[in-house]
């Protein structure tokens, strides 16, 4: 019987658990009538009356639209309420929905939120009421599963030919005259009899097992803002829980805690339903992290905080226990920082699937031990799931496709044990299957194929309702541990490259926001250590770092979701780093309290104010340059910017601390211009300068036509080689190419190889001026267009450093172009150095190999380097990742403009700043980290109230007068990354890493009497070093030391 229904056009985003049509105008919705729009919501209803079903039987009401042959992401999905009650979901691949309250003959009310996702009014609104059959239904999926099974096989094997003729045996039987008589019924029942006593009771257990986990793979964004994404999880884990009441075999899991909570606030009610099948052990809760986040683009803490956030909620909001699998079936690759922190919160187990999508070489292992940058090793299996492939062809892309949202049917189960490389390893695989991103998971013909393959049927592996945690001890148990290989350092991924530099002022965000939570969190533990009634703002904290985490999803900071997406991205970045300066200005007020003096109000007056309080909150001690609105009295090196404001040197500032500054000090003779010998070529228009460093000869354009280190006595730019082999376009430093950018797919996602191929070059400069030449810096602004895009950019030198800042501004208007600057030096190595979350890996230069060619563009955070054994030039950032070393030349991405999802990206101003750091040795002698850090973390100048600055001890004594240090390592190769309240509110957390790749003894000296203890990363598991803080170090070891603060004494 099929029903017409009202429909009422009114598009919230309203996820109510129950319905009530007053407020509502209903509407007939004609049966020819479409509906849909993107982003578009509808209110369906319709009465069914108490004479639809058959009394005693479970009646259902069938849902369609039209819609068969739509990506899942687009699919309508809806919402569907019996009697005004929450009581299923539908979408295209589950279309049905259980009327309970009809099967004892009542009329019922039901109701649907339907959401389109489609840009066309396309969709159509069908209702039927239905009452299956079981046996007629148990007879399909016999015989369905085993003709499956039988079509894959080839002509003549045994085991086709079997399964063939005990489906001929049992239809034989089968009565088809008339389907609503009872001899049909009886005819049903005896050839599924046939069919089970002559095949499916008498199978064999076949000796590999595919370990089956029912999963819906949802993007907390992508072709839809996140408010969808809140619906997508209430109407996918509804659809879970009731196939869990049919189907009792039935195992699902979920890996992400954010969907969790969105449920937990939208629809608390299926929350607790989900909390008990989590009890019950149905429902796996496993995952790690707390989303899926990008893990070549966040730090190492970002990387630390996800497991902090992700593991706690698991364990202290879901009841799930301690995690022990890492799940990121989605992500663009993987950093070697990954394993160490896994270890660090107790995870032993990492399950992927993105590294079977190699657009170029076929990654060699689908289980195998993967060690970090420090060695740590974890227990790594790649999902193998594909269709089978009868002719065995194992060449070409097919073969590397795998999938995460599996079909669980005889195709997909025989293609995961033909796809998996190493059957003398295990006969234990997995799959996960079900449809994603708000195609509702597991089907209800996926849990009945399932249950069939159970029995072995052909030559399909035995199916195991699994979960993640089961399938590793499995694996681990049961594997020849003599054929596990090894893989050592970074999953780098060969595809979506261009993720490292789309959209690019996200990328921009999250560096700005990642360095912020971090200095705020150490302010306001020196605050707390000050006393003066501060508390520690933990709740506010945990607020901003919970949308950080959120921002770093897979396809949001890597820029590939739709434009909406990034409008909520900034109000949050925004909404992060306003948090963080209201955070700072009441620690800092409590921290110069405790120092004896306060912040001056009046930082735009006209007058010089007396003292200032230095922040340096990095690593490094030492000396940098900051730029202020308002005027110090103090002597320090200083200059009048062409902004019309003051630029400060200032020395000997201590790190992870602050120095007072009062009136009269930092006095230096030293007050010469930065730049000498400045002359202009009146032909060519070539500039030539000396500082105290370089001897410079550049084009009106910003390029670096000659750079000679006087200290060193080398050239820096040119080619490496003895007989130059580099083109003509790489011959200057600095030098910016805009290559077009069009790849086979996957737009905002994708560079490909060909980009350098086609390329040109900016205008000529329109403008080139020396605006700044004072005894600090000095700077060449220069201005160039390219169609109709503006590059303005400083060429800035320093006295203090060898740096050389490119500040660059871009109003950039034109699409499917890569923008990206190179740098040739005069530097030969078959590797390079790369900044990665806690340490930093080697890379080729070279292209030996597809491997080597593959990586034509990587992932680097601040630095990469290269290096011989007594000279270098690195190349540093503010905000860009995508980069490469390719022989002797540096480059740099800087912006790209895609046209998809987002059609607009990169259209806009883009302010970042790149630099070149020519140094003597390699980056650890040259200083590359310290230098990287101090283009990243400035110091932060507070002006102080008064006449002057106190100039004796303050209440935190450091080793100077006005000094403090709250802690400071004797090694510049351990690198001090995290100070924070520890997460008990009872000590402070200090982390560093070691940078150097060399086991090192360091020595930490804290500006207070703690008692420190070594803990793991999850800030559990103390061991007291007793008293001690001279740490035994490996290369890259993370190091979490927890501090208890002693009320007696001091100590250095």
């Amino acid at each position: 019987m099929i029903y017409a229904a009202g429909v009422a056009e009114r598009g919230d985003y309203s996820c109510p658990d129950r319905f009530c049509a007053d407020g509502f105008m209903f509407r007939k919705f004609e049966t020819d009538e479409t509906w849909g729009g993107a982003d578009r919501h509808f209110w369906f209803r319709a009465e069914v009356p108490e004479n639809a079903g058959i009394p005693g039987k479970p009646l259902y009401l069938l849902g369609r639209t039209g819609a068969v042959d739509i990506w899942d992401t687009d699919n309508p999905q809806i919402i569907g309420f019996l009697n005004g009650r929450r009581t299923a979901s539908m979408d295209m691949n589950h279309q049905d929905m259980l009327l309970e309250e009809c099967c004892g003959g009542k009329p019922a009310e039901v109701a649907f939120y339907a959401y389109s996702n489609q840009a066309r009014k396309s969709l159509h609104f069908y209702l039927e009421a239905v009452v299956p059959d079981p046996a007629v239904q148990q007879l399909y999926y016999d015989v369905k599963v085993l003709f499956d099974a039988c079509e894959l096989l080839a002509e003549g094997d045994p085991e086709k030919i079997a399964g063939e003729r005990a489906i001929y045996d049992a239809l034989c039987l089968l009565d088809l005259r008339d389907t609503g008589s009872a001899a049909f019924r009886n005819s049903v029942e005896l050839a599924d009899k046939s069919l089970r006593e002559n095949y499916y009771d008498s199978r064999k257990e076949a000796p590999v097992t595919v370990h089956s986990i029912g999963y819906t793979h949802i993007d907390v964004a992508w072709k839809w803002p996140i408010r969808q994404t809140r619906q997508k999880a209430v109407r996918s884990y509804q659809t879970v829980l009731n196939l869990m009441k049919e189907y009792p075999e039935y195992r699902f899991s979920a890996s992400t805690p954010e969907l969790y909570e969105f449920v937990r606030e939208d629809a608390p009610d299926l929350f607790e339903e989900i909390r008990k099948k989590i009890q019950e052990g149905r429902w796996e809760a496993e995952g790690g992290m707390w989303l899926e986040p990008d893990c070549n683009l966040i730090s190492g803490e970002s990387m630390v905080r996800q497991f902090l956030y992700g593991t706690r909620y698991f364990e202290e909001v879901l009841h799930a226990g301690k995690q022990e699998v890492l799940f990121l079936p989605d992500v663009f690759g993987y950093s070697a920082a990954l394993p160490q922190i896994m270890r660090g919160f107790g995870l032993s187990y990492f399950m992927t699937t993105k590294m079977g999508w190699n657009d170029s070489d076929k990654f060699p292992y689908d289980t195998f031990l993967w060690r970090g940058l420090d060695g740590s090793p974890v227990l790594t299996q790649l999902v193998t799931t594909r269709d089978y492939d009868p002719s065995e062809g194992h060449a070409g892309i097919r073969d590397r496709e795998t999938t995460y949202n599996g079909r669980q049917n005889p195709d997909q189960l025989m293609g995961t044990w033909q796809r998996y490389q190493q059957k003398n390893l295990t006969a234990d695989l997995v799959t996960l299957y079900g449809f994603g991103d708000g195609g509702g998971g597991p089907t209800r013909e996926m849990l009945e194929q399932s249950r069939r393959m159970e029995h072995s049927i052909a030559r399909v592996p035995r199916v195991q309702q699994s979960s993640l945690r089961e399938f590793f001890h499995q694996l681990e148990e049961g594997m020849d541990r003599r054929f596990l290989p090894e893989w050592d350092g970074e999953l780098y991924l060969e595809y979506h490259r261009g993720t490292y530099t789309s959209r690019a002022e996200t990328k921009r965000n999250n560096r700005k926001a990642e360095i912020g939570m971090l200095q705020t969190e150490f302010l306001s533990v020196l605050a707390l250590l000050a006393g003066n009634g501060f508390a520690y703002p933990k709740a506010q904290l945990d607020q901003s770092w919970l949308l950080l985490l959120r921002n770093q999803f897979h396809d949001i900071l890597p820029g590939s979701s739709i434009h909406e997406v990034y409008e909520q991205s900034d109000r949050e970045y925004a909404q992060i780093m306003e948090s963080n300066e209201k955070l700072n200005a009441a620690a800092l007020a409590a921290i110069l309290k405790g120092a004896g003096c306060a912040a001056e109000s009046r930082e735009n007056s006209q007058e010089p104010l007396a003292g200032a309080a230095v922040f340096n909150m990095s690593s490094f001690s030492g000396e940098d340059a900051a730029e202020l609105s308002f005027e110090l009295k103090s002597e320090a090196l200083r200059q009048k910017t062409k902004q019309n404001t003051w630029l400060y040197l200032f020395r000997d500032v201590p790190c992870k601390g602050y120095r007072l500054l009062g009136a009269g000090e930092e006095k230096t003779a030293d007050e010469t211009a930065v730049i000498s010998d400045f002359r202009k070529d009146p032909q060519s228009g070539e500039l030539s300068f000396r500082t105290d460093y370089y001897e410079v000869c550049m084009n009106e354009e910003g390029e670096l036509l000659r750079l000679y280190d006087r200290l060193a006595g080398r050239e820096v730019i040119g080619s490496a080689f003895p007989e130059c082999r580099e083109e003509a376009e790489h011959c200057a430093g600095n030098r910016i190419f805009a290559y077009e950018d069009r790849p086979d797919k996957y737009e905002n996602w994708n560079v490909e190889s060909y980009y350098r191929e086609k390329f040109w070059a900016l205008d000529p400069a329109e403008s080139c001026e020396l605006s700044e030449n004072g005894p600090v810096r000095a700077v060449l602004h220069i201005r160039r267009r390219f169609m109709e895009s503006v590059l303005e950019q400083d060429v800035i030198f320093y006295r203090h450093t060898k740096r050389i800042d490119f500040r660059t501004r871009m109003d950039w208007r034109q699409h499917q172009l890569l923008v990206r600057v190179q740098f040739p030096v005069k530097v030969f190595s078959f590797r390079a150095n790369f900044d990665i979350p806690f340490g930093n890996v080697e890379r080729p230069t070279t292209e030996n190999t597809s491997w080597d060619r593959a990586r034509f563009e990587v992932c680097a955070h601040r630095w990469m380097d290269l290096s011989d054994s007594g000279y270098g030039a690195a190349l540093l950032n503010d905000c860009r990742y995508g980069c490469s070393v390719h022989h002797n030349v540096l480059s740099l991405s800087l912006l790209r403009n895609g046209t998809y999802p987002d059609p607009d990206p990169d259209t806009g101003v883009h302010e970042f700043t790149y630099s070149l750091y020519p140094h003597e040795g390699d980056f650890r002698s040259g200083h590359v980290i310290r230098e990287a850090s101090r283009l990243n973390e400035k110091v932060k100048v507070i002006p102080l109230a008064g006449t002057a600055a106190p100039a004796g001890p303050v209440a935190f004594a450091g080793e100077r007068a006005g000094s403090y240090s709250f802690v400071q390592s004797d090694s510049e190769g351990f690198v001090l990354e995290t100070i924070k309240q520890s997460e008990d509110g009872q000590g402070i957390i200090c982390r560093g890493y070691e940078a150097w790749g060399r086991q090192q003894e360091v020595s930490l000296c804290f500006a207070e009497n703690f008692r420190v203890f070594r803990v793991r990363m999850d800030e559990t598991m103390k061991e007291e070093t007793d008293g001690k803080v001279t740490l035994c170090v490996r290369p890259y070891e993370i190091v979490t030391l927890y501090l208890e603060r002693q009320q007696e004494g001091r100590e250095r």
